[in-house]
């Protein structure tokens, strides 16, 4: 099949189903003033799901509802690494400085509540080996602030 014949069976398909009349219809329409536009024509699936949720009260009893947005955290992070640390919080992403902090606060708990000095030596030991970790992580980072 030549170029151009190609190029002619896939304008038919593009035109197939769009008869003069059609054409002749939708150009009136564009010059009258009670036609609806385009734009009004198509309704948006996900507003038709949120306007039948609001009819339904789904939205009435929102954790939150009628209370200011804390928006303090928002404001206080740097403007150009804001969409990405709403992107790996959205995604439960914990960087793993922060995970290995709260791993060595646990286990301190942990060393405070024993009573038996080899599980306490066990735990300083496991303490002292994520604290290593964790130093090498700020280490690493601060390399970057600079």
């Amino acid at each position: 099949m030549t170029e151009k014949k190609r190029n002619q069976s896939k304008s038919a398909k593009r035109i197939e189903g769009f008869s003069k009349e059609t054409a002749k219809l939708r150009y009136e329409n564009l010059h009258n003033d009670e036609a609806e536009a385009p734009d009004e024509a198509f309704e948006d699936p996900v507003e038709v799901k949120i306007k039948a949720a609001m009819a339904e009260g789904q939205f009435d009893n929102l954790p939150g509802k009628g209370k200011p947005l804390d928006l303090k955290g928002y404001i206080d992070t740097p403007e150009h690494l804001r969409t990405a640390y709403h992107i790996l919080k959205n995604a439960d992403y914990v960087p793993e400085e922060v995970r290995l902090k709260k791993e060595m606060e646990v286990i301190k708990a942990k060393i405070k509540q024993c009573n038996s000095k080899p599980e306490k030596e066990k735990l300083s030991k496991e303490l002292a080996d994520i604290s290593q970790q964790f130093n090498f992580y700020m280490e690493y980072n601060r390399q970057f602030k600079t």
